[in-house]
């Protein structure tokens, strides 16, 4: 870690980008979705005899989409962006300067289709249908184009395929095996979801059953496209995975004290079950729709939202260690430093640009080690509370454990010598009330070595006697 740690207390800072990363993504997939469900509706309209009746009712779905998505869509996007260059400044970093054209046609492609929307909806009376067509049209084109480019840079930090430190081309990290089935997926995914909300606003329809049963029976056919042809894409998004990846869905991960735990897994099942509820009801609602409630509906987009809770979780966890795979851990340890031992023997705070200056084997020692390598996955007593992982330990096992930890493929490796590990298994036990000097583990184990190697010696020279 390179930079002050931020530090949250009981969710910790990967939770806090987490919760607002699966808000942001519901409305991002919406905004871009209903951008395409207001262009057909508009099509359709014109071609059916209520065609009035039906653009009042999506005039009515555009002030709802439009409130929605920039106000609550702007406030999330903006948190995002707070929150992970605090949580993680050396991922972002390297995000922010591998694609920097690529951000830079992003944020274009965003205030373009802001303006375009502003233009269609406080055009509503004024503009010709003609130029309505037209806006709707370029509002989704632009909205789809921004998350062409989001996509690349998302999936490059799962599957970054020929990019390396060595071939740092913005092609190779951004046209990556996962890029195009993700891109499909999320397509489809949106137009889901611009019909999921779209089944909200007609359950408010009151007075017309014709027109609310025409109305939900169009918006549920949005649901038919991604139901038939995802799983499909996520069998062709699943063999572009690392295989670490894929062997942490299938067999869960392995635990710090050595037992399963396989939550990535249950986020994984999360995301299959939800979309399946959801193809459930929308297939009801087909059969009935004149039954379906505010409530109901609402339901429906709730268990939307529990699925990309369930799908970007599995995501972001298959990366484990890594923020980006192979090349960055999630401790803002580089991969080709992990590899030089004389790097990773050097005193920790020495090879930090944030030295808080602590004496050495102090339990401020052992706390700023622990807040600049671990806090950024876990907390001391919340989630993923280092207090349940280290409950059965004791000072030696802490202190040997740090040593290989990375060898369970879910923690990156320590960084420090001998006395940062030292301080950092003592730090540990404090947090359970169990105060040891981190000089008495030193000392513990220099008299284990020293006991030990004369006996290799001695057991060495007995072979030799006996050749």
């Amino acid at each position: 870690m390179n930079y002050p740690v931020w530090d949250v207390p009981f969710i910790g800072s990967g939770l806090v980008v987490a919760i607002i990363a699966i808000i942001h993504l519901l409305i991002s997939h919406l905004a871009i979705g209903g951008g395409a469900f207001i262009f057909v509706a508009e099509l359709w309209s014109d071609r059916q005899k209520n065609g009035q009746q039906i653009r009042d009712w999506l005039h009515e779905y555009a002030t709802y989409f439009l409130v929605y998505t920039t106000v609550f869509g702007a406030v999330t996007g903006v948190g995002i962006w707070f929150a992970i260059q605090l949580a993680n400044p050396e991922g972002t970093s390297l995000l922010i300067h591998q694609f920097v054209f690529a951000w830079a046609i992003e944020w274009v492609m965003f205030l373009g289709e802001l303006s375009i929307l502003y233009l269609y909806y406080y055009g509503w009376q004024k503009n010709s249908r003609r130029m309505q067509l037209w806006l709707a049209g370029l509002y989704f084109v632009t909205a789809w184009g921004s998350l062409f480019v989001i996509n690349g840079i998302l999936t490059f930090m799962l599957t970054p395929g020929a990019w390396t430190l060595a071939n740092t081309s913005i092609l190779a990290g951004f046209f990556n095996p996962g890029f195009l089935p993700s891109l499909l997926i999320r397509t489809l995914v949106m137009f889901m979801v611009a019909g999921l909300f779209a089944i909200i606003v007609a359950a408010r329809v009151t007075g017309d059953d014709n027109l609310k049963e025409r109305l939900i029976g169009f918006s549920t056919k949005w649901l038919i496209p991604g139901a038939l042809i995802i799983p499909f894409l996520l069998l062709w998004y699943w063999v572009t995975l690392p295989d670490s990846a894929t062997d942490l869905i299938r067999g869960g991960v392995v635990g710090v004290e050595g037992g399963r735990l396989e939550i990535i897994t249950r986020y994984f099942w999360l995301a299959l079950v939800s979309g399946a509820l959801i193809v459930v009801g929308a297939l009801l609602i087909a059969i009935k729709p004149r039954v379906i409630s505010m409530t109901g509906a609402i339901a429906l987009f709730l268990i939307a939202q529990f699925g990309f809770l369930g799908a970007e979780f599995a995501r972001e966890m298959a990366r484990k260690p890594y923020v980006i795979y192979g090349v960055l851990y999630s401790n803002g340890l580089w991969k080709h430093n992990a590899v030089n031992e004389n790097y990773m023997q050097r005193p920790y705070l020495e090879t930090a640009r944030w030295d808080p200056e602590v004496s050495l084997l102090s339990r401020s020692h052992g706390e700023w080690v622990f807040r600049l390598q671990c806090v950024g996955c876990h907390t001391r007593d919340g989630y993923r509370s280092i207090e349940d992982r280290t409950s059965d330990w004791d000072a030696q096992f802490a202190y040997r454990w740090l040593k290989t930890m990375h060898e369970q493929g879910v923690m990156p490796p320590f960084q420090g010598n001998r006395e940062d590990r030292a301080a950092l298994a003592a730090y540990l036990m404090s947090l359970h009330d169990r105060e040891v000097a981190a000089a008495d583990i030193l000392a513990t184990d220099t008299l284990a070595r020293g006991v030990a190697e004369p006996v290799r010696d001695e057991a060495s020279e007995a072979m030799e006697e006996q050749q």
